[in-house]
């Protein structure tokens, strides 16, 4: 039997309330220090739309510096418990397989949490760190798993398409793999991290690293859930396509390395859960790519912000590389 906790060096635990509630909420995110700040967003955004609920969220991090430790310690309450699980050097993935830029090894840790968190709990929602929860959960932890290992949301046309004739899957069923509902028991049963990380390490190259290696592995053992639980969208500078969502959306996800984080993009949601965040009074990075802020400049420059324009122009002229 695998063993995912050979991975795990320490387990840090944050919590006010001693008291065992049968009604937790069990979720899973792992990151980098990098998106430590968009990951304490996105958990922010969950305690906020779901305040009748005790939620047990547990993070997954190689390293992390002591101001984003103490920042997610803030987050704690009598209905908030935190968990930091620090991997070891042991946790090892096939650099050529993470062949897209904005893909790290941090994305295969989701293959070890079922295991680490077996004996925890039977029910996991795994989310990705670049998703905003805009409503409540309940109704989507609340699916009922008996005969599945992963409850999934199916993924758009682009990516069936982009996957067809790669694996010998049937790419209608293929999902997207930021939110996942797992059933920790069958998980275990099947033995799906030991196969995932063979996978993934067998020397071939997997387009989409993870999610490919998952829809490989579950294929006819995962329930199809609403679109409302992992809406996906790929915003522009405006972040005009914030607004076109439909109004029952519960989890919005940024897909593609376009993220709302950045001052670059003109995000109405992003600001409303970071003011919330134990972050709010950090500085959001500017860009991730130079010529970003001459597009903020150009799109501030036609919405009449002449300040902000000439502010974000100068970054650009002055930025040699971001």
């Amino acid at each position: 039997m695998f063993d995912s906790e050979k991975y795990i060096s320490k387990v840090q635990i944050f919590s006010q309330n001693n008291k065992q509630f049968s009604d937790i909420m069990h979720i899973a995110l792992a990151f980098d220090d990098n998106y430590a700040m968009p990951a304490g967003v996105t958990i922010s955004s969950i305690i906020y739309n779901n305040p009748d609920i005790h939620l047990c969220f547990h993070l997954f991090v190689d390293q992390i510096s002591s101001n984003n430790l103490q920042r997610f310690e803030q987050l704690v309450s009598d209905c908030i418990t935190i968990k930091i699980y620090y991997l070891n050097n042991n946790f090892q993935i096939n650099s050529d397989t993470l062949i897209l830029g904005y893909l790290s090894a941090m994305s295969c840790v989701r293959f070890i949490i079922p295991d680490v968190l077996k004996n925890e709990t039977d029910k996991i929602l795994y989310i990705d760190s670049d998703i905003l929860c805009l409503k409540s959960i309940r109704p989507l932890y609340n699916y009922e798993l008996t005969n599945y290992i992963v409850g999934v949301i199916s993924d758009d046309d682009i990516m069936k398409k982009a996957v067809k004739d790669l694996y010998p899957i049937n790419s209608e069923n293929y999902f997207n793999a930021g939110v996942l509902l797992i059933n920790t028991k069958k998980w275990t049963e099947n033995n799906i991290t030991d196969l995932c990380m063979k996978t993934i390490n067998d020397g071939n190259i997997y387009r989409f690293a993870d999610q490919d290696v998952l829809n490989i592995l579950l294929e006819n053992k995962t329930l199809q859930l609403p679109i409302k639980y992992n809406t996906k969208i790929q915003i522009t500078t405006s972040c005009k396509e914030e607004k076109a969502i439909a109004p029952y959306t519960v989890l919005l996800h940024y897909v593609t390395g376009y993220k709302p984080w950045y001052q670059t993009f003109n995000s109405q949601l992003f600001p409303k859960y970071f003011n919330l965040s134990p972050w709010k009074n950090t500085k959001r990075p500017f860009a991730l790519k130079r010529s970003w802020l001459r597009h903020y400049a150009k799109f501030c420059l036609k919405n009449g912000k002449l300040i902000t324009a000439m502010r974000f122009y100068c970054l650009y002229l002055f930025k040699k590389k971001i």
